[in-house]
C-alpha cells in the first residue's frame, strides 16, 4: 500500500473520528460506560506461520451504537515451516508482533446480541519494522450476565512492508475470542 493511500486512509479516519465525535457531543441522555475485552485466538500474518495471539481492547461507549477504544495485542510471526522443509527462511529480527489501534467502533444490536463493524489506525511492528496499519473488522457480542458478554472478533490489519520496488502489501488476520466485561 503506497504512502499516499495510506495517507487517505488516514484522513478519511479523522472525518469519521471528527463526524463521530460530533454526533456524540449532541446526545445528552446516553451515559458512557467502560468496556474491557481481554482475549485470546489466532494471527495469520501475511507470508509467515499462524500463531497463537493474545492482548487486551478497551472500549469507551458514548451510546449504545457507538463507541471509542484501542487495542494492543501480542503473536508470532515465523517461518518455521519453511526451515522444516530445507527451504531458505529469511528472517530478520523478532518474530514477536506487536499490533496496537485507536478504533471506533459501531453496533447494531439485534434484541440482546450486538454484532458490530470497527476500523482502526495504529501500528504494527513485525520483524523489526514498525508500519502504519489500517485494521477494519467484525465482531458480535452474546450476553452471558448482566455486564459480561461472550465475544468474538475478526480483524483484518492491513499495512505496507518494504521499500519501493520492494513493498508489498500485508493482510495480517486476527481472529480475537474472550469475555468483555462492562464498567460504569
Amino acid at each position: 500500500m503506497e504512502i499516499r493511500t495510506l495517507k487517505k486512509i488516514s484522513a478519511s479516519l479523522s472525518l469519521l473520528f471528527l463526524l463521530a465525535a460530533a454526533s456524540v457531543g449532541s446526545t445528552q441522555n446516553s451515559q458512557p460506560v467502560h468496556e474491557l475485552f481481554p482475549y485470546t485466538g489466532f494471527y495469520a500474518p501475511d507470508r509467515f506461520q499462524n500463531s497463537l495471539n493474545f492482548g487486551v481492547r478497551y472500549e469507551y461507549h458514548f451510546e449504545q451504537r457507538l463507541s471509542f477504544g484501542a487495542t494492543l495485542g501480542f503473536a508470532s510471526a515465523g517461518q518455521d515451516y519453511f526451515q522444516q522443509l530445507g527451504l531458505p527462511a529469511p528472517e530478520q529480527g523478532s518474530s514477536t508482533v506487536i499490533y496496537y489501534n485507536g478504533r471506533v467502533t459501531h453496533s447494531r444490536p439485534i434484541g440482546s446480541v450486538i454484532p458490530y463493524v470497527t476500523a482502526g489506525l495504529g501500528v504494527t511492528r513485525q520483524h523489526s519494522e514498525s508500519n502504519l496499519t489500517l485494521s477494519i473488522g467484525i465482531g458480535t457480542k452474546f450476553p452471558i450476565g448482566k455486564t459480561t458478554y461472550l465475544r468474538y472478533e475478526i480483524n483484518d490489519h492491513i499495512f505496507s512492508s518494504g521499500q519501493g520496488n520492494n513493498s508489498w502489501t500485508n493482510n495480517n488476520i486476527e481472529v480475537a475470542l474472550g469475555v468483555s466485561f462492562f464498567l460504569r
